[in-house]
C-alpha cells in the first residue's frame, strides 16, 4: 500500500482468510450456502470490504433469499457496521 493509500485509506487492505473463504462461498451452486456466506460477510461489517463487488452481483441472484441477504450484507459492509 502506498503512502496516500495509508493516509487516506483509498487502497483496500488484503482481506483476511475468513473473508476470502466466504467470498469463494458466494459462488457456491447451493443457494443456502450463498445466502449464509452473504450474511456472514455482513456480520463482519467493514472488515469484509473486499466482498463489496461480489455482493452487488448477488443482488441479481435467482434466489430471493440470496438477494436479500446480499443487499443487507452490502449495506453493512459499505457502512462499516
Amino acid at each position: 500500500m502506498g503512502f496516500f493509500g495509508k493516509l487516506f485509506g483509498s487502497t483496500p487492505s488484503e482481506p483476511s482468510p475468513e473473508v476470502r473463504a466466504l467470498i469463494v462461498q458466494l459462488d457456491d451452486p447451493d443457494a443456502a450456502v450463498r445466502a449464509s456466506a452473504a450474511e456472514s460477510l455482513g456480520n463482519l461489517g467493514g472488515a469484509a470490504k473486499a466482498a463489496g463487488e461480489k455482493l452487488l452481483e448477488l443482488l441479481n441472484d435467482e434466489d430471493g433469499d440470496v438477494c436479500n441477504k446480499a443487499a443487507d450484507a452490502y449495506s453493512k459492509v459499505e457502512r462499516g457496521f
